[in-house]
């Protein structure tokens, strides 16, 4: 009886939702299902889906018409009692960002014993560039164990509607592509040829993809918040040094200057700018500038610093008081940050720095030594910090290979 007043109440809550989706945010994104006649299988399944815009939980999940349990950064349910309630009502469970977590995992494997469907988006965090990043290998393992249907989900169009920086909405079109493997299927795949086909379906690349230039995505061109995610200008390499208008991109240090159309293109406004491309270029010379400059550093050379960066803590409704103000530095060897009031510096070596993400656009996560620290930048990308241990820790081969 109490399992059944459990579905029921879930059950109220998920139609609800699916409601919300289907009358704001499918008509707000301009939603479609391209594959014609697919029908989900019944529950309970697994549902994997590259992952590009915060609201891709929702947009997926409304095409489900049972309740379903959505796997979930743990930064989210910091948040309101309302949105923590809300979260828990609709079957959303808490996941560790950016590292493997066993207790997500045995909450998935029990959640689909009690007959609910599960989603999960195994890159564990929103595309940067708009193209499906290196997933987190063990999803392979956990279709295999369970024996049960796996329906992945490529999403296209979601990261140009509502790029993860970024503040305001566009109106384009976001498609859901859909395709499910039996039972029977997974048994024939070993482990490692059902992780490359899991990779190869959800792989997508919203900035390059040919579909996506012929949709006009009507709405703010998406400027503000650019400079959380790139920090390097393509013109003269200064690091730190470019800001926003609200029609233009430029570098302070070699004034160059550069406007973004709706796809992300970039075009230089004097004849002698260097020339970007698009996003997902600027993307790639910042993995290559990185790379070469960690390459290129002596032991104790400075590869950089962001000045006015606040060490804060976080409270269980999602505020981030600050501890101290200062300056973040990087060597080869370690990371320090000194606070302008002369307080105690902390020093890590980069060997024990893990699990490094950024969290709500703004903030510099990590874990060393059992302990989280967080640093939050008011200007400036904390993006860098990442790119900068991702390559220090040879990223480039799960990139490479396509799964961590």
């Amino acid at each position: 009886m109490k399992k059944t007043l459990r579905y029921i109440y879930r059950w109220s809550f998920w139609q609800i939702s699916r409601a919300f989706c289907y009358l704001y945010l499918r008509p707000k994104f301009g939603f479609r299902l391209r594959t014609r006649g697919f029908v989900m299988p019944k529950r309970p399944f697994l549902i994997v889906a590259n992952h590009g815009t915060f609201f891709d939980p929702w947009l997926v999940g409304h095409l489900v018409r049972h309740p379903l349990s959505i796997m979930m950064n743990e930064e989210g349910f910091r948040a309101s009692k309302f949105t923590q309630w809300y979260l828990r009502s609709i079957g959303t469970y808490p996941k560790k960002k950016g590292e493997s977590d066993v207790r997500a995992m045995r909450t998935t494997l029990q959640t689909l014993k009690d007959g609910y469907p599960v989603l999960i988006f195994p890159e564990g965090q929103t595309t940067w560039d708009g193209e499906t990043q290196p997933i987190y290998g063990g999803i392979e393992s956990i279709a295999k164990r369970i024996k049960l249907p796996l329906v992945m989900c490529r999403l296209n169009g979601n990261f140009l509607s509502r790029p993860w920086w970024g503040e305001d909405y566009r109106k384009g079109r976001v498609e859901a592509h859909l395709k499910m493997l039996t039972v029977d299927e997974i048994a024939a795949l070993s482990k490692d040829e059902l992780r490359a086909e899991i990779i190869a379906y959800l792989h997508n690349n919203d900035v390059k993809h040919p579909d996506n230039l012929a949709v006009p995505f009507a709405g703010p061109p998406c400027l503000q918040g650019l400079t959380r995610f790139v920090w390097i200008c393509p013109a003269c390499r200064a690091e730190d040094r470019l800001s926003v208008s609200d029609t233009e991109v430029f570098c302070e240090a070699c004034q160059a200057r550069w406007t973004m159309d709706t796809h992300f293109r970039f075009a230089p406004v004097g004849p002698t700018e260097a020339t970007i491309g698009d996003l997902h270029d600027w993307s790639s010379m910042h993995k290559e500038q990185v790379r070469a400059w960690i390459d290129a550093a002596e032991t104790n050379a400075v590869l950089t610093e962001s000045r006015g960066a606040h060490q804060c803590t976080v409270t269980d409704t999602g505020e981030y008081p600050t501890l101290a103000v200062g300056t973040l530095r990087l060597t080869p060897e370690r990371l320090t940050f000194s606070p302008d009031d002369g307080g105690e510096p902390l020093a890590f070596a980069v060997s024990d720095i893990k699990d490094y993400v950024f969290q709500r656009k703004t903030i510099f996560e990590f874990r060393a030594q059992g302990e989280v620290y967080k640093f939050h930048f008011e200007t400036g990308s904390p993006m860098k910090w990442v790119y900068y241990f991702r390559y220090l820790n040879q990223w480039h081969e799960y990139e490479q290979r396509g799964w961590i």
